[in-house]
């Protein structure tokens, strides 16, 4: 038997698609490219914990892990689904 959305079991959509009841997902995979900018700044936060500058180490991992959101967010899927061509 069919159920609302047209497919069955409560209404869920083709694997991929957004149905009526789901939502964009918040977070996408890391761009392997971001990781010319996060270890740099990793190995100089290891450096300056080694040399004994704390609060400058903590700040680059601070940061490291902002770049790291801020491409899993940017990076996330779209909400639209994809065209059918025929």
């Amino acid at each position: 038997m069919y159920t609302r959305g047209g497919t069955e079991r409560g209404g869920r959509t083709i694997a991929g698609q957004y149905g009526p009841g789901q939502r964009q997902q918040n977070f996408g995979r890391i761009d392997p490219f971001c990781l010319f900018a996060v270890l740099p700044m990793l190995f100089i936060a290891g450096l300056s914990f080694w040399g004994g500058i704390v609060i400058v180490g903590v700040a680059l991992i601070v940061l490291t892990i902002l770049v790291l959101v801020i491409d899993s967010w940017a990076n996330r899927p779209s909400g639209k689904s994809a065209p059918r061509y025929r």
